[in-house]
């Protein structure tokens, strides 16, 4: 494919994505910083070059046709992967020489986080490491997109099945998710709890869609019980606070709880008669300028993870 055929503009890019967003033509316009006529004028012109209709109106609404979401997609993806070039080459000319690129799952422990900067910028100080919590879901997706060049990852399997010719796996240490409950919830003195036990109880999560290795795939999935209501909160603290006002329940994983369970309003309960244990894993690619920096990230996280 020759890439100085391409048709398009990084406007065109960016006005695929801001319509995608906006209910009307003038909506995006004013979102864009330009009149309502210049961007019909841009419209038409990117469908002139790609001989295909991208929108279509019905009133005053616009609705993205399947070209135009064919071309939404790669436009993300686009636009973020500039964003990001910009970022590094402004970084780059500050002494940075490097970012390794790092996802943590958001309900990870991060207490380590101080130490292990500390350490690793000893070694490495002209590679800058970027924390992210954006690929979760799919981290090794994630890793395969190139999006990340390392992720953590908590899985119910000591070791992980990946493509051993592309990616190293390593174990950092043993955890265990448990529920989280206050001491007034009628529950709270059993020694375990059993999926059935949250049938009738309101669910506090951070995501309401299924991380992989986690709670729902591990527990709830397993027993075909799914609790009947979800309160979706986007920050640990404020689950917990919810947890301690006895509104709802929510499930962590111990060492994410660590510096939480002092609190002489939470306790916490196995999940299942013996335990639902998970492993963290850090996972990395095998390029050259990754394995190194790699290597010692996870030395410092063995030592510092708790």
């Amino acid at each position: 494919m020759d890439i100085s055929k391409s048709q398009l503009t990084i406007s065109h890019l960016k006005m695929i994505c801001q319509l995608a967003e906006s209910e009307t033509v003038k909506e995006a316009a004013q979102a864009l910083f330009i009149s309502q006529p210049a961007l019909t004028n841009r419209i038409r012109e990117a469908e002139k070059r790609l001989n295909s209709q991208l929108f279509y109106r019905r009133g005053r609404r616009i609705y993205m046709s399947n070209a135009g979401k064919r071309l939404l997609v790669s436009a993300k993806k686009i636009l973020q992967e500039l964003a990001r070039v910009e970022h590094d080459i402004s970084r780059l000319t500050h002494g940075v020489e490097q970012v390794l690129r790092i996802s943590m799952p958001h309900y990870a422990n991060f207490s380590w986080l101080p130490d292990v900067l500390k350490g690793f910028s000893l070694s490495y100080p002209q590679i800058e490491l970027e924390i992210t919590s954006q690929s979760p879901v799919k981290p090794l997706q994630a890793l395969h997109n190139h999006d990340v060049d390392v992720a953590l990852i908590s899985s119910a399997k000591a070791e992980l099945e990946i493509d051993a010719e592309q990616y190293v796996a390593k174990v950092i240490t043993k955890d265990e998710l448990v529920a989280c409950l206050s001491k007034q919830h009628q529950k709270s003195d059993q020694p375990f709890l059993m999926p059935e036990d949250f049938a009738d109880q309101t669910y506090v999560t951070n995501s309401t869609e299924a991380e992989t290795e986690r709670e729902y795939e591990l527990f709830f999935k397993p027993a075909g019980v799914i609790p009947p209501k979800v309160l979706q909160v986007g920050f640990n603290d404020a689950i917990l606070a919810l947890v301690k006002a006895n509104i709802g329940v929510s499930i962590f994983s111990q060492r994410q709880l660590i510096r939480y369970l002092p609190d002489a309003s939470l306790t916490t309960c196995r999940l299942g008669e013996t335990g639902l244990p998970v492993f963290w894993h850090v996972v990395y690619r095998k390029h050259d300028h990754i394995i190194a920096p790699a290597e010692k990230l996870f030395s410092l996280l063995s030592q510092h993870y708790n």
